[in-house]
């Protein structure tokens, strides 16, 4: 922290980010998003947060970001790189204990979790979700929208719904629970 702190790379990395999305939304979240999952490959959750709270949540204040909503976009990337392959690492823990393929349990750990690429920006385009400026009447709507949303990735991704959603329903269902899931009640 003292490091990021002192040597300004905090601002340089979060300028960085920001000249690269040149001024687009999307492009700002993703390109912070890569930042966490590479910086947080290998760290333990309490330096995992330090380091990208520290480094890449501030692209997102500066743009606009409400500040919860910002650290647990950071905080929720950073946490994903432990299963993201290559390094992986609760998924090597686990395929150790399961004396199974370390890479294949990193490519179903991230199969199984692929929710968790989708949650941090519903929190940032959706900051209800988070509690700020909640009331009963934005909660609800946000919750629910999200969870239908959730549900409508994970049946396409999973291939089940119900019943066996040919192509284009798997289509619809992900795309449909993409919007969702994103949704600004």
């Amino acid at each position: 922290m003292g490091v990021v702190t002192f040597s300004g790379l905090g601002g340089k990395l979060a300028g960085a980010i920001l000249d690269l999305a040149a001024g687009n939304f999307f492009l700002l979240l993703f390109y912070t998003m890569i930042a966490c999952i590479l910086l947080g490959m290998g760290l333990p959750t309490t330096a995992n947060y330090v380091v990208t709270a520290s480094i890449a949540a501030p692209a997102l204040i500066q743009f606009g970001v409400p500040d919860i909503a910002a650290h647990f976009f950071v905080f929720y990337f950073g946490i994903v790189a432990d299963i993201t392959p290559p390094v992986c690492l609760a998924a090597y823990a686990g395929a150790g204990i399961a004396r199974a393929n370390p890479m294949a349990a990193g490519v179903n750990a991230l199969k199984l979790a692929i929710a968790a690429f989708i949650i941090p920006y519903a929190f940032v385009y959706n900051p209800v979700l988070v509690l700020e400026d909640a009331t009963a009447m934005t909660l609800i709507p946000a919750v629910l929208t999200a969870l239908i949303g959730m549900a409508g990735v994970s049946a396409s991704l999973m291939g089940y719904y119900f019943a066996k959603p040919n192509i284009i329903e798997r289509i619809l269902l992900l795309a449909g629970g993409l919007w969702l899931s994103t949704l600004e009640t």
